[in-house]
């Protein structure tokens, strides 16, 4: 027993008060091979430190060839540097993540770790939960300000806020910058609030003892919470994406414009194809459309609903603008009709409705959902012509 013990690795971080990233960062370490289960030591006495396999968020080093994983010195300033993450500085728990992350991945979901699944996953879990780990532990706000201009909002300098006895506007009429910054909510529930609300209050025993076993608490909550972030990602969010992408391989046998695409299977479907379209250098506006080269933008996306077995159709709403803003809504005179009312606009029998806002209609069978697809694209209904 006691040659197990000493050939098990080690992993330090320090005592006191804990936090998410450091928390996080342990659990990590101790889901590879290196480090497996390894007992971890927590204090800041450098001797005891010094003698440990793997140290992080204390000693201020970051040094991967010694496992040293150090965010607080003067000077650091390491992003994840890939797949476009190089704005929010790592904390201990993005250092680990960038290191280990795709084996923790890899033998989480039992994919190869060469597998391009396991890259996608890495970089999808960066995005969707460690890099909140490493801005809140930065101190990054979660808004940045904004500049409004002269056309949305901000307000014309008057000569008399600036030369004493002036009237009117200023001679150029150039607009003076009004900067927003405001933060919308207060966010009390994330993990690091909750992995920080384990820790001893101030009226409370924080001996060593008990910190240490709140540590260990605070580890296995964001533990099971990034599996679980995986576990869907793995499970759900990779397979859209794949349902998504090849949908948009094979538009152009739906329709040879290449504007319309169908899902195999529904999915949630939306921020799957903007991030797509931008990976595979897609138009996603007019000014990017190429009728030559047969690119366009893609407009409407087919489904067949898995209750009623009718399918759906969704115009594709705007990157970054809000679901009710679209790229081609439904034409106008289609809006808020249902059944025969619809079908004597659109003469494809068999329509259910086009909601009134545009975005969404319905039809019994996938011939007819395409042909009104196809009228819409060219808005060459018989109301049209």
């Amino acid at each position: 027993m006691s040659g197990l013990v000493k050939s098990m690795k080690t992993i330090g971080t320090h005592s006191g008060t804990f936090h998410c990233d450091e928390a996080l960062g342990c659990f990590l370490l101790r889901r590879t091979a290196q480090f497996r289960d390894s007992p971890v030591t927590r204090t800041r006495d450098e001797a005891k430190l010094a003698q440990l396999d793997c140290v992080i968020d204390v000693g201020g080093v970051y040094d991967h060839a010694k496992a040293r994983y150090d965010h607080h010195q003067r000077g650091f300033t390491e992003t994840l540097g890939m797949g476009g993450y190089n704005t929010v500085k790592l904390s201990s728990a993005g250092l680990v993540y960038k290191h280990y992350g795709r084996e923790v991945i890899s033998t989480e979901t039992g994919l190869p770790l060469d597998s391009p699944q396991v890259d996608t996953l890495y970089f999808a879990m960066y995005k969707h939960f460690v890099q909140g780990v490493d801005a809140v532990d930065n101190g990054v706000e979660m808004f940045k300000a904004n500049v409004l201009t002269s056309s949305s909002g901000a307000k014309k300098r008057r000569t008399d806020e600036v030369d004493e006895g002036s009237e009117g506007m200023v001679a150029d009429g150039v607009a003076e910058p009004e900067v927003q910054l405001v933060k919308q909510y207060l966010d009390e529930t994330s993990l690091g609030h909750r992995v920080g609300a384990l820790n001893a209050a101030w009226n409370e025993d924080a001996s060593d003892a008990v910190q240490d076993a709140r540590f260990e608490e605070a580890s296995a909550m964001a533990g099971r919470e990034f599996l679980s972030k995986l576990s869907y990602l793995h499970k759900s969010w990779l397979p859209a994406r794949d349902i998504v992408k090849r949908a948009i391989e094979t538009r152009h046998e739906v329709d040879k414009s290449g504007k319309i695409i169908v899902l195999g299977q529904y999915c949630p479907w939306k921020d799957h194809l903007f991030e797509l379209e931008e990976e595979l250098q897609l138009p996603q506006g007019p000014d990017m459309e190429s009728a030559e080269g047969g690119r366009h933008m893609i407009l409407y996306c087919l489904y067949q609903d898995s209750r009623s077995g009718q399918w759906r159709i969704m115009s594709v709403p705007q990157g970054g603008a809000g679901s009710f803003s679209q790229r081609k809504p439904l034409p106008a005179h289609w809006r808020g009709l249902r059944g025969t009312d619809l079908d004597a606009i659109t003469t494809v029998p068999g329509g259910t409705f086009v909601h009134i806002a545009g975005f969404t209609g319905g039809h019994e069978t996938y011939e007819g959902m395409l042909k009104m697809a196809r009228m819409a694209c060219t808005e060459s209904c018989c109301c049209c012509t």
